[in-house]
């Protein structure tokens, strides 16, 4: 096992890797295993009759390749500019070219900017890769879950035996704060043992490996409303050590991070009113905000006196006296 984990990282190629040893299928070359993934992001296919070879082309203006089908795959022949270009972004490339690096780092930031802000590949994509999940068959699911789950666990191992220069001086280092949301809610999701948990896991490795630290941007801005992202306590910070509260909460004990004498509202304990999740240990919970969105779910929760409740009971009959005088209304 440590033979084969040896060299192991988060990245495009290694992960996309893990669904075609399930499928049986020949991974696509390079510009098909990024067009497979993400349609239309990077790649545009010239018209052609599929006969003759037509080197690709990059626009560095628009962050763009061009390429012509030969054969049922996009060529990239010999155009080492676009290789080195694809090689970086997938993790691949063995150049150091400084030009290519930083084009591939740009073309990063261009694609986690147009999800990010352009809010109709978002679910365009979601449902892209969903729909390549649903053709599996049930054991292939299973497979891919367990090779998923058993990838990320050794991620986290191989990552807490580097040392800092290490990960510093790596070709394409990646943000460790990333790096450890990315591989926690994977495995949160994974954790789920279901339908949209598996396509969520999966979705957090393809986007955090193709993306690398500009994965960051997309979590910051979509937050939980697209692959949802969920923050846990630990008693060390470290990425093995949040797993470990993942698998294991009984050996912690549930802690309060505010200080009663500052808080808007002393001694009240606020939970989510869609996933039932306890507010007041998410990370960065303050009863001083209007609405509180859950790290859990994404729901939209009010912080004020009016949706303070004695208990569960009264919350419920307070929820269904709103329901009857809207009715009325």
């Amino acid at each position: 096992m440590a033979e084969e984990t040896k060299n192991i990282s988060l990245r495009f190629g290694p992960v996309t890797d893990l669904y075609y040893s399930v499928t049986g299928e020949k991974p696509p070359r390079q510009l098909d295993l990024i067009e497979g993934w993400f349609p239309g992001l990077l790649v545009t296919e010239r018209e052609s009759d599929g006969t003759v070879k037509q080197a690709p082309e990059y626009v560095d203006t628009e962050y763009r390749l061009y390429a012509t089908r030969y054969h049922d795959y996009l060529y990239v022949g010999d155009a080492r500019r676009v290789q080195y270009i694809i090689g970086q972004l997938i993790g691949t490339s063995r150049s150091n070219r400084e030009k290519e690096r930083r084009t591939a780092e740009m073309i990063r930031r261009n694609i986690a900017r147009a999800l990010s802000v352009e809010t109709q590949p978002m679910p365009d994509l979601t449902d892209h890769v969903r729909g390549k999940l649903e053709a599996l068959s049930e054991e292939q699911v299973s497979q891919l879950h367990k090779a998923m789950w058993d990838y990320c666990i050794a991620l986290a191992e191989e990552d807490a035996k580097r040392t800092q220069w290490e990960k510093d001086n790596e070709p394409a280092p990646m943000d460790e704060e990333v790096f450890s949301q990315v591989i926690y809610n994977a495995v949160y999701q994974l954790d789920r043992f279901d339908w949209d948990g598996f396509v969520n896991g999966w979705m957090w490795l393809l986007t955090g490996s193709f993306l690398r630290n500009e994965a960051g941007r997309l979590t910051r801005t979509y937050d939980s409303f697209w692959v949802p992202v969920h923050k846990e306590p630990s008693e060390t910070g470290t990425l093995q050590d949040k797993l470990y509260y993942l698998f294991r909460p009984e050996d912690y004990e549930d802690y309060y991070f505010g200080d009663d004498t500052t808080s808007r509202f002393p001694g009240i304990e606020w939970y989510c009113d869609n996933c039932n999740d306890y507010l007041n240990l998410q990370e960065g919970f303050d009863d001083h905000l209007p609405v509180w969105q859950c790290r859990k779910c994404g729901h939209l929760n009010p912080i004020d006196e009016e949706h303070q409740y004695q208990n569960k009971d009264d919350y419920r009959l307070k929820m269904i006296q709103a329901e009857q005088d809207a009715n009325e209304d």
